[in-house]
């Protein structure tokens, strides 16, 4: 949405003093739009690390029950020493590039999954999921970059105080009374 009043440097600043019925108009819809906008980027946050959490869980479940159910069988030591190194080869690139060094592009979610398949090859989906998560993350963080107030999107103090203070730092007690004793005036007696 284009704003006629608001900018991003207002945005920065945290409010603003309002006076028109425009400015409000137009300040409530930011508002109203932050909000909006910093709720779908935490469901996109959220759906990105829990679907990579979810991916920890199911390696690690299906190694050990892979431990469990071959117990009795005997499965070559060159298969065990693939998985081994594929499980943890899996935990180590997706912790260092996924969350350390907070890599979201689809080719390296990609390729940082690739050694999972090494436990099994039920993990060829990760990959694919990956590169799938990957694109939607991108995709909605790409629409939301180009919102006004992108990326934490911050709601905007509004003040409609009738005063000569450009910023709600320049506010005083003297202009607030002042504009007390304007809009609501009285003979100084409560009742």
């Amino acid at each position: 949405m284009e704003y006629k009043y608001i900018t991003q440097d207002i945005i920065d600043s945290g409010g603003r003093n309002i006076t028109s019925p425009e400015m409000f108009a137009e300040a409530r819809v930011y508002n109203i739009e932050a909000m909006k906008n910093n709720i779908k980027r935490r469901r996109v946050h959220a759906l990105f690390n829990t679907w990579v959490i979810t991916q920890y869980v199911l390696v690690i479940w299906f190694m050990f029950s892979l431990i469990a159910v071959y117990s009795n069988d005997y499965v070559p030591t060159w298969r065990i020493i693939l998985a081994a190194l594929g499980f943890l080869g899996y935990l180590i690139l997706v912790t260092y590039f996924i969350y350390i060094k907070n890599c979201r592009e689809r080719y390296v979610l990609c390729l940082v999954s690739l050694p999972a398949i090494l436990v099994s090859f039920i993990f060829l989906l990760f990959p694919v999921a990956n590169f799938g998560i990957g694109w939607y993350y991108n995709n909605e963080e790409n629409k939301l970059s180009k919102e006004l107030g992108y990326p934490s999107f911050p709601r905007l103090l509004i003040t409609t105080v009738n005063s000569d203070a450009d910023s709600v730092t320049n506010l005083t007690y003297d202009s607030i009374r002042e504009k007390a004793k304007r809009d609501h005036p009285h003979d100084g007696t409560f009742l």
